[in-house]
């Protein structure tokens, strides 16, 4: 729905190959970086405006380069000017590039950039550049963030507040950084500033929370204004954010007669109401492609549903307002819902713009909503995302509204079960294996299986299935409810695992284990500074039955592992049965957050797990 312009940045520069890459490194900082913030009279069609500028002098460390300068901006955005000045001089010959952003040949609505390199010549030498734009509405004025893709030797932000705006102002994550805020009144204004030292370069952890979560910054609450004559009210509290929400909605013009007749195609033969809901649901999964960036204007009024029934794709409010009108075609009580995912700190208690980044459909059973969300391609009715568990969700409710929360899942709505049942051959094993995949589990592996060309997917689905292995022989591989989301994927087949068992002498050496969950899954403590995200609660469970040859007895045996934390479980164990060898294992994810105190033992877990993976069995001739 929504994304902040510090990453949508980080990503940008990973689109244009013409431009250095060089900026990543410690080559590159900002000698000082001036932003300032001013509420001016508008228009009569936008009452209300927010100035700003922002001047950074770039100077290299170590050897010239050329530094990616991006800039984003919309229909609520205006890029008024952008000054560039290379050692001190206007005469450059760079030319800003100004361009719809587009992925895969799909413009993303009213979002463009303006982006160049700025060269910097030598070592200690200053580039300068001073964008000017303006935010034609308050609303759309929501967080500063204070780190850069480089660090900062000095940085001021100033918010010029006139009389007659009312805001407050909340601060995040101040306290390792210095940061030093006064307050004062210029010229009838009031003038908040934040200066601050030696800003570090803004560094991006893989699986980690979002920039909410640590990153220092300033979230602007504007309540009100009256510029002249007339008061305009904004967020000042979430009833208001509603509101708004809703007159957006309203002004979609959706044409209900065209969707009510492909809903009716849809659900042609069925009387039970919920069958109707999860065929629905399927169609728009199915049918309907996910395009997962919008902002402006777009990142909060969804596209009318007949045109995302058109054109067959559609952003996440496109997708959830298309689902909604379709259950209501049928006289089924369907909701928007706006909801923030996981990555964003945020709740409703501060009504901004910045609180939701996603809207999803719930459909009102008996009275509770049951939540779904189409840009979750292949999750069944009923089941949730770990990315929207625990969340806030702000749901219609005609001119009023609901706040509910999003059930958080138990770990074994992913469950996923492997069993196995061989038998020794020479160096072989063979036998029968069946997999079962629920949940998120079953999700990820469909939309792997999606991303590969269908005549190459049988294929693909062997080499995964045999972990890498090149002996691990797949035949009568048989695949159920494929295209069933709503039910468990199961998948069948024969096995003969080549040199599974290595003989010497009187001793057999077996490898049970291809799958080895989590081994080596260590976090570099020593490094990493922010949370891990584990990307859902899991409950993996492997089983094995092996039929042992009567010439044989079991002479050695790994002992079993039970570690149990407070927020995972580790459990490993064979079985030693008259003629028959059990393995269990189950690897338990009940909380996919792993805190940085809790590294150190989260290492120890997963080594000793892992040495328990690089044990053998040993069988032993009887002769």
């Amino acid at each position: 729905m929504k994304i902040t312009s510090l990453l949508f940045t980080a990503f940008f520069l990973c689109q244009i190959p013409a431009m250095s890459q060089e900026a990543d490194d410690e080559n590159i900082s900002i000698l000082k970086s001036v932003r300032t913030f001013r509420f001016v009279k508008g228009t009569a069609e936008n009452p209300v405006v927010v100035k700003e500028e922002h001047s950074r002098t770039f100077t290299c460390n170590k050897y010239r380069t050329d530094v990616p300068v991006v800039e984003l901006f919309n229909s609520i955005e205006t890029m008024d000017d952008v000054d560039i000045r290379v050692d001190g001089s206007k005469r450059h010959g760079i030319v800003p590039r100004y361009e719809y952003y587009n992925r895969d040949g799909i413009f993303y609505s009213d979002e463009q950039v303006c982006y160049f390199a700025l060269p910097v010549s030598k070592i200690g030498s200053k580039s300068e550049v001073t964008i000017k734009k303006t935010i034609k509405d308050p609303r759309y004025f929501t967080n500063i963030f204070f780190t850069e893709g480089h660090a900062i030797n000095e940085q001021e932000i100033k918010l010029y507040v006139p009389a007659w705006v009312s805001l407050d102002i909340k601060e995040y994550h101040f306290g390792k950084y210095n940061i030093r805020k006064s307050v004062s009144q210029e010229s009838g204004e009031t003038v908040y500033t934040f200066s601050m030292n030696d800003i570090p370069k803004f560094k991006q952890e893989s699986s980690a929370p979002g920039l909410t979560y640590y990153a220092p910054h300033i979230l602007v609450l504007c309540k009100s204004a009256q510029p002249k004559d007339v008061s305009y009210t904004y967020f000042k509290t979430v009833k208001e954010q509603y509101e708004w929400y809703q007159s957006l909605v309203q002004a979609i013009g959706d044409d209900e007669k065209v969707i009510k007749e492909k809903a009716e195609e849809i659900v042609k033969g069925i009387s039970n109401e919920e069958e109707k809901v999860k065929k629905i649901f399927q169609w728009v999964q199915d049918n309907i492609r996910y395009i997962a960036f919008e902002n402006g204007i777009a990142g909060f009024k969804p596209e009318k549903a007949q045109e995302v029934l058109r054109k067959k794709y559609g952003d996440c409010k496109g997708m959830a307002n298309l689902l909604t009108v379709m259950l209501r075609s049928i006289k089924l009580d369907a909701r928007r819902c706006w909801i923030g995912t996981k990555h964003i700190a945020y709740d409703y208690s501060t009504p901004s713009l910045s609180v939701d980044n996603h809207m999803i459909c719930a459909w009102m059973k008996n009275g509770k909503p049951v939540y779904l969300d189409a840009t979750e391609k292949y999750i069944g009715f009923g089941e949730t995302a770990e990315r929207i568990q625990g969340r806030q969700t702000l749901i219609e409710n005609g001119n009023q509204y609901l706040l509910e929360k999003v059930p958080v899942a138990s770990y074994l709505q992913n469950t996923s079960t492997e069993n196995r049942k061989l038998v020794i051959e020479g160096n072989n094993l063979k036998g029968h294996v069946t997999h079962v995949w629920k949940g998120e589990n079953k999700e990820w592996l469909l939309n792997a299986l999606a991303d590969i060309k269908q005549d190459k997917q049988e294929n693909a689905l062997k080499q995964f299935l045999a972990e890498g292995e090149s002996g691990f022989e797949i035949s009568n591989l048989k695949i159920t409810n494929l295209t069933d989301y709503n039910n468990d994927l199961k998948i069948e087949y024969d096995v003969l695992w080549k040199n599974a068992v290595t003989v010497f002498d009187k001793d057999a050496y077996l490898s049970i284990d291809n799958r080895t969950h989590f081994k080596d899954y260590k976090i570099d403590a020593d490094k990493r500074k922010l949370p891990y995200w584990i990307q859902f609660k899991n409950n993996l469970v492997f089983e094995m039955e092996l039929i042992l040859p009567a010439d044989k007895t079991i002479t050695e045996l790994p002992g079993k592992i039970a570690i149990k934390q407070p927020g995972y479980s580790f459990n490993a164990a064979y079985t030693n049965e008259t003629g028959k060898l059990r393995y269990r294992t189950e690897i338990i994810i009940q909380n996919a957050e792993i805190l940085p105190e809790n590294f150190s033992q989260w290492n120890k877990d997963i080594k000793q797990l892992t040495d328990f993976y690089d044990q053998q069995v040993v069988l032993t001739s009887k002769k």
